[in-house]
């Protein structure tokens, strides 16, 4: 029953019971662990995680203990191997040394692995193996020759080395100079030096071997170094030293026990062993007669133990006088027993020696003891366990110090009459059971380091507190995820029945439209998604084990394709259905695939989801309004992609056969080459491939100088299929599969029986399809070429300074131009040229002559083929592009000197020069038209020029030519009108706004100096005029126009009418303003005997005689600018009228009635003087009268051109 009690009661047992408790208390009790109205062990999956945690801990645990062990261990051994390699014991011979080496390194790797077995057995005693450094360690303290390896060679220990190495090769390890390390299956048993204890070699390398061995022993042992000290004392060093040897042997003992203490921070038991009492005289025949098992058993004293250190100095020395006395006493009371026993008078004699030998020896080892284990205020106290007595093996004299001192009393030597025991003939006494039953058991009495200890609880502390911060960490994780799992479904649980209606009529619907559909089905798509997040992505804050949302998604799923089925696939349809009815019958392409793909919807055996969806895709991009975002468009193509992608489906219609038949009789007329065209774009224009673009060929600096007229990006331009590479690596390689793909199609799409395989690889062999395909492809190759080219033009320059940076980009060496056109012409170029004749030939033509010298060589073997032989044809389709684009390839062509494109890239540097040269000049202030004149000249030559050069370099030219000409003329309106205003018009707004003769109702006057200063000949119109306008004026219309590069032309009203001004006021060249007039009264009123006029000095006087007209000139010779009218009436004066100032003889008609008369030099003017009437009519000098003159009132300062 004894092994059901071990396994009952085994510590595994206890610890597996109380995981499967832990195990059971989760599962069941779990769920009914709740906080309010929440448990967070109620789900299948939060228990199994809990679970799953709490015993990846432990197994993570235990896998770290190991590891640790396992580490340790192996590091010990190493450190060990490296001690034994840094000694320096005594060499032996070579041979000697290699055989020791091998041995020890054989051990060490055997220690490594090896276990040691509990000394309790049962079950789990494998579990209970441990490595070497986990069993107790006891080191042997003693001086030289004091027994200590003796006594362990003969302790009766297992030493698990010794069966494969041999007892002897085990003490090996570390040198027996040094440190013998014994591995029994109970503990290790270090065997130090003696010199270790002494000091006496040198006592420097021997103290620093200590400090290094005690080092040792801390590093792999923190917490508990060692069990135990054993301290050996033998007989020979007591009984053959003197007194002051004996003293120093004492002290040393108690350093190196201190030393132990100090270094190793820990209390530990100290067990003195008493070696050599074979050497006590009659030791050999008072034990004689013991037994093995009498032989093992203890002879000594334990002393009673206590945890404040035990018995120290004097009461040490009394309680071992006292017990030693009783083991004497037992020594004497088996007396009897043994001298009636033996029969050997002299043996006898011996054994009856040894009680006293052994009273003698008490006094000796007291002191001994004492002086070792003596009291101290300046170090810790070691604490003595016991006193024991053992002999290892029976060599050499023993020691009879009664015989002795009687010897010395007689003068003879006492040591004859004992007889010595012959080497190698001993057994060992009373070693096995201290060793075993008192030492070895107490290995628990050992204290621990405090720091490793603090530092080992601190971990503990640690780890503990860690496990728990995890578990309030998962509870708060579930706790999160639960709330956030609960809200998730609460939205999910809104969404569904939001969705409930829609999806009632969602199939009822079919005239709905597709956009309409488009968001009830992306709502019915992300039906399981989260409030920021898709339902296959999570954020953490959901998971833990909680997350519902799979199961969710998988419910929204077979609803969003049932919904699809439902829903978007009759419009899919119907749709082509309306297609096929609606399509235009020259539409013969569009018609086939149309119609492929509804006969795809109603015959499952040719269903093909790729096609049909990317077929669906692009009518959809066709007909969808611009006005649809690109964001509906995507989630309208994801609808589909998830509708025919990933399944076949069906038309939920029945077949309309009538409209079939219709379409496959139209589509008879159709050739098979427009239809494997037009499949072969489908398939191979997917935009995988890069296109050529402007803004690739032309450079960084293209995005400087082109843009396209239809304003499409840059980086948009032709289909890489459309270039040099995608008719050669990609459209060539594709049309002959794609050719027999449709060969092998148009059977069902039609509906035409299956033809034999013989006939269509005859019309494959013949290849005048293929020649079809190519000939319109190479078509559309120049069709896309010649749109594109006609679309890049130079981006608009609206100031001068930008065009000339145009024109600097486009003449320098790297110029984009340059790089697009060589890219273009490579592009279009697709016969290839035969490095050895230099001559052009087709890839195709190659090919097609291997093709025939094969067959004809394959005929010359086998016979003619049935098969019908390809037409021997030369002709070069390639040619249809090349020689559309010759003109750009000879421009970049260089054939011996410089390509023609050098040219016009001079050209481009000339315009920026002249357009440099024109900016300079006018910035510099010359007159603009001067200026510009030369400049707009050469730009014009320029232009003419690109008449003759090809598309888009003559749009190129030609636009930048015109943009410059209208910037030149820009910018010199600009000058001209800053010119104007600051030189002319300033002065023009001061002097004549608002005033008189220029504003008739003003009070003010314009002065004659400022008149003149504007308006005289060399005036200030006159002089900016000629200076600046003169030479790009056209005076021949009935209006002045200025006119500009560009064709821009500009009214010159102002100076018009400044010079109809001047030609009025300044006759002949005047310098200052006169007006030349006469005056004639024609009627006056009867009550006016007289009336008199003075302008200015010059006055007549009329009494109603003959009306004869009087010359007047305005300034008159007084200078005093006055006009005055005055009437008489019977020779005293009745009234008068008086008006002053620079322009008084205007103001003095304009305070009449004017009326015109015959000519329009000639005018009436009837004034009312206080009530009397006075008509006066006014002939002017010129038909440019001064007084009608419209120009003064219509006349506006200039202010820009």
């Amino acid at each position: 029953m004894r092994w059901l009690f071990s396994l009952l009661f085994n510590r595994y047992v206890f610890i597996a019971l109380g995981l499967l408790a832990l195990v059971l208390v989760i599962w069941f009790l779990g769920p009914l662990f709740a906080f309010a109205d929440w448990r967070p062990l109620e789900p299948v999956p939060a228990r199994l995680w809990t679970i799953g945690i709490v015993l990846g801990l432990l197994a993570l645990r235990l896998l770290v203990l190991f590891w640790r062990r396992q580490h340790v261990n192996a590091r010990l051994l190493n450190a060990i191997a490296n001690a034994r390699a840094g000694a320096t014991p005594e060499q032996p011979t070579d041979a000697a040394l290699e055989e020791l080496r091998g041995n020890f390194e054989q051990a060490l790797e055997k220690l490594k692995q090896v276990r040691f077995q509990d000394r309790e057995q049962g079950w789990f005693a494998r579990l209970r193996q441990k490595y070497v450094y986990q069993i107790p360690w006891y080191v042997f303290i003693g001086a030289p020759g004091s027994g200590k390896t003796t006594a362990l060679i003969n302790s009766g220990l297992r030493f698990p080395l010794a069966e494969e190495f041999g007892r002897e090769s085990v003490k090996g390890v570390g040198g027996t100079r040094n440190c013998d390390w014994w591995f029994s299956d109970e503990t290790v048993l270090l065997d130090t030096a003696g010199r270790y204890t002494t000091h006496e070699s040198d006592a420097a390398a021997d103290k620093a071997e200590w400090e290094g061995f005690l080092g040792l022993l801390k590093k792999f042992r923190p917490r508990q170094p060692l069990n135990g000290a054993l301290l050996t004392v033998s007989v020979s060093d007591l009984l053959g030293a003197s007194e002051a040897e004996r003293g120093k042997h004492a002290a040393r003992l108690r350093a190196r026990l201190n030393e132990l203490h100090d270094a190793l921070g820990i209390s530990f038991p100290v067990y003195v062993l008493v070696t050599k009492a074979d050497l006590l005289g009659g030791f050999n025949e008072y034990f004689a007669t013991l037994s093995k098992e009498e032989r093992a058993q203890v002879w000594g004293v334990t002393l009673p133990y206590s945890a404040d250190g035990g018995l120290q100095g004097e009461a040490l020395g009394q309680a071992l006088q006292g017990e030693l006395e009783l083991l004497a006493h037992r020594l004497f009371d088996e007396m009897p027993e043994l001298m009636l026993a033996e029969h050997d008078t002299a043996r006898r004699a011996c054994a009856y020696a040894l009680p006293q030998h052994f009273h003698a020896l008490i006094p000796v080892l007291r002191q001994l003891l004492q002086d070792v284990f003596a009291e101290s205020r300046f170090a810790r106290q070691a604490m003595m366990r016991g006193l024991y007595f053992t002999s290892g093996t029976q060599e050499g004299t023993p020691f009879d110090r009664v015989l002795g001192g009687l010897g010395r009393s007689l003068g003879f030597d006492a040591r004859v009459a004992l007889r010595s025991s012959p080497a190698g003939t001993g057994r060992s006494y009373f070693l096995q059971d201290v060793l075993r039953k008192v030492i070895f058991p107490e290995a628990h009495l050992a204290g621990r380091n405090q720091r490793a200890e603090r530092r080992e609880r601190l971990l503990g502390i640690a780890g503990h507190g860690a496990v728990a911060l995890l578990l309030v960490l998962a509870l708060g994780a579930w706790a999160l995820s639960f709330g956030n799992n609960s809200r998730y479904i609460d939205l999910v649980d809104g969404r569904t029945e939001r969705m409930a209606g829609q999806l009632q009529t969602l199939a009822a619907s079919e005239g709905e439209s597709l956009l309409e559909l488009v968001p009830v089905l992306t709502e019915l798509n992300g039906l399981a998604a989260g409030p920021d997040f898709p339902a296959s992505e999570p954020p953490i804050g959901y998971t833990y084990g909680l997350y519902q949302g799979g199961k969710l998604d998988a419910s929204a799923q077979r609803t969003y394709q049932a919904a699809l089925e439902r829903a978007l696939l009759p419009r899919i349809v119907r749709r082509l259905e309306f297609l096929l009815q609606t399509t235009p019958e020259d539409n013969l392409e569009l018609t086939y695939e149309v119609l492929k793909s509804y006969l795809m919807l109603n015959d499952p055996s040719h269903y093909d989801g790729e096609a049909l969806e990317a077929f669906v895709r692009m009518e959809w991009e066709r007909s969808l309004p611009i006005s649809v975002s690109q964001q509906q468009r995507e989630q309208l193509f994801g609808h589909l992609h998830n509708l025919l992608a990933e399944k076949s489906v069906a038309s939920p219609y029945p077949q309309d056969d009538e409209l079939v038949r219709q379409k496959r009789e139209q589509l008879a007329t159709f050739s098979l080459a427009h239809r494997a065209y037009s499949r072969l774009k489908l398939r191979l224009m997917d935009g995988s491939r890069v296109d050529f673009t402007v803004a690739e060929a032309g450079g960084p600096q293209s995005a400087l100088v082109f843009t396209r007229a239809s304003g499409k990006p840059l980086t948009q331009g032709i289909p890489a299929l459309f270039t040099h590479d995608g008719y050669h690596k990609v459209f060539l390689p594709e049309a002959g599969s794609i050719l027999g793909l449709l060969e092998r199609e148009e059977d069902w799409v039609l509906g035409r029986p299956q033809r034999p395989l013989t006939d269509q690889a005859t019309r494959l062999v013949d290849g005048a399809t293929l020649r079809d395909i190519k000939r319109l492809y190479l078509h559309e190759y120049v069709r896309l070429w010649d749109e594109y080219l006609a679309d890049v033009r130079l981006i608009e320059t609206p100031s001068m300074s930008q065009g000339m940076e145009v024109a600097r980009i486009l003449s320098a060496p790297d110029s984009p131009l340059a790089q697009f056109l060589r890219a273009v012409a490579r592009e279009t170029t697709l016969l290839k040229v035969d490095p050895k004749t230099d001559s052009q030939y087709s890839v195709v033509g190659e090919a097609g002559k291997r093709v025939k010298t094969a067959a004809a060589d394959l005929e010359r073997v086998f016979g003619p083929s049935g098969l019908t032989r390809p037409a021997a044809n030369a002709e070069q389709l390639e040619r249809i592009v090349d020689d559309r684009f010759e003109p750009i390839r000879r421009l970049v062509t260089n054939d011996g000197g410089n390509a023609p494109i050098q040219a016009v890239l001079r050209l481009f540097n000339e315009m920026y020069m002249n357009l440099s040269s024109a900016d300079s000049a006018l910035r510099s202030g010359a007159s603009p038209a001067l200026a510009s004149t030369p400049q707009l000249t050469e730009l014009n030559r320029i232009r003419a020029e690109a008449a003759y050069l090809p598309a888009p370099l003559r749009t190129m030219l030609e636009a930048l030519a015109d943009a410059g000409t209208a910037q030149a003329g820009g910018s010199m309106r600009v000058m001209l009108g800053g010119k104007l205003d600051s030189s002319l018009g300033a002065f023009c707004r001061q002097a004549i706004n608002g005033r008189y003769p220029f504003r008739r109702s003003s009070e003010k006057d314009v002065t004659l100096a400022d008149f003149s200063r504007l308006f005289a000949y060399g005036g200030m119109f006159d002089s900016f005029f000629q200076d600046n306008l003169a030479p790009l004026a056209d005076m021949s219309g009935r209006t002045w126009l200025l006119r500009q590069p560009g064709g821009v032309e500009v009214p010159l009203t102002s100076f018009q009418r400044a010079a109809r001004i001047r030609d009025v006021f300044f006759p002949y060249g005047a310098r200052s303003p006169e007006m030349s007039f006469s005056i004639r009264v024609l009627e006056m009123d009867a009550s006016i005997s007289q009336l008199s006029l003075d302008f200015d000095g010059q006055v007549f006087q009329y009494a109603h005689g003959p009306q004869v007209p009087q010359q007047v000139k305005w300034p008159g010779p007084r200078g005093t600018q006055q006009v005055r009218l005055e009437l008489v009436n019977s020779g005293a004066p009745s009234g008068y009228l008086v008006k002053n100032g620079p322009w008084a003889a205007m103001r003095l008609f304009d305070e009449g009635e004017n009326r015109a008369v015959s000519g329009p030099e000639r005018f009436v003017s009837t004034l009312m003087v206080q009530g009397r009437k006075v008509v006066l009519e006014v002939t002017a000098g010129s038909v440019q009268n001064p007084f009608r003159l419209a120009e003064l009132a219509s006349f506006s300062c200039p202010g820009q051109i």
